[in-house]
């Protein structure tokens, strides 16, 4: 079971995988994922999804937590724009 916060272009479960194959080879490989805004520079889904979400160019998703203690996706501006 490999559980990432943000699933964007692949490449940090990919990582992730290589390393799982260094022990050996697993029978099986799920993917849990709070959030998953698309992107994806290679075949690489998950099972379980919290959340898909479309982020516009210019922006990115950051995981808040509001005052109560309750966790939230937010959209904000791009630092570098």
């Amino acid at each position: 079971l490999l559980v990432d916060d943000v699933l964007f272009s692949g490449r940090t479960i990919r990582a992730a995988m290589n390393e799982l194959f260094d022990y050996g080879r697993p029978a099986s490989i799920s993917l849990v994922v709070l959030a998953d805004r698309g992107g994806r520079q290679l075949p690489i889904c998950a099972q379980h999804v919290g959340a898909k979400v479309e982020v516009p160019e210019g922006q990115w998703l950051r995981l808040k937590r509001e005052t109560s203690g309750k966790l939230v996706l937010a959209l904000e501006a791009d630092r570098a724009a």
